[in-house]
């Protein structure tokens, strides 16, 4: 998803050029999990010039905020009681301007949609 976020659009052989400056995949693997991403409705696809292209259905910033929730409700739903005051505790140790804007958030969850 780096890679296609990064881009806007790209084919499967743009995210393989990437991807193979770092670490080596087959170009059959790169278009598996593309596939996959598109199943989970993560990218569109469009086809030009007999070329299909794949770009982000949902921003990184929005796809973050969507894995934070699903995590802190698996988390508290785990762990109950005791994740809500660990949560707490570690409220109490960030940085006063992190801090700050985490309460805040908790007390306008609405405030950053």
């Amino acid at each position: 998803m780096e890679i296609v976020w990064a881009c806007g659009d790209c084919s499967v052989r743009d995210v393989v050029r990437k991807i193979n400056l770092k670490k080596k995949l087959a170009y059959t693997t790169v278009a598996t999990i593309l596939s996959r991403l598109y199943q989970k409705g993560l990218v569109l696809k469009e086809t030009h010039d007999s070329r299909l292209y794949y770009f982000p259905k949902i921003s990184k910033v929005d796809y973050g905020k969507s894995a934070a929730r699903s995590f802190m409700r698996q988390f508290f739903s785990s762990f109950g009681d005791s994740a809500v005051a660990s949560f707490a505790q570690s409220i109490e140790r960030l940085p006063k301007d992190k801090k700050k804007r985490l309460l805040k958030l908790l007390a306008n969850p609405d405030e950053n949609k």
